[in-house]
């Protein structure tokens, strides 16, 4: 089964040959884990498609990266799987605390562990 990471959100980048004496501009398109492959979308509209070896360990490394973001999990997902995180995660019930006033909030990632504290006035 091959994996492929591919991303139209991706801004241009400089990318760098496997031996550090060329490089080009380009729009990160896609990733074939399996075929080893790159697709980059040049400045000429060219879509171009190679091993992923003829880049730089920078390059590489930036798209194990951007695959492992794209592969994450939702927020959304992960929450609506915890007890405590399915009802936190419903619209209207988090606020924070903004300048002077309280404004909505919403995860941006999930919480590795929650605090809980109760408190009794007698």
């Amino acid at each position: 089964m091959a994996a492929t990471l591919g991303s139209g959100l991706v801004a241009g980048r400089t990318w760098t040959s496997s031996d550090g004496t060329k490089t080009f501009e380009g729009d990160f398109k896609s990733f074939d884990a399996d075929a080893g492959k790159v697709s980059v979308l040049m400045g000429n509209g060219r879509l171009v498609t190679f091993d992923v070896a003829k880049l730089s360990a920078d390059d590489k490394t930036w798209i194990e990266e951007t695959q492992a973001r794209e592969n994450a999990p939702k927020v959304e997902d992960v929450l609506a799987a915890q007890k405590i995180g399915s009802k936190l995660a419903k619209p209207g019930v988090l606020q924070k605390l903004d300048g002077k006033r309280f404004a909505k909030f919403s995860f941006e990632q999930a919480p590795e562990y929650y605090i809980l504290y109760f408190s009794a006035s007698w």
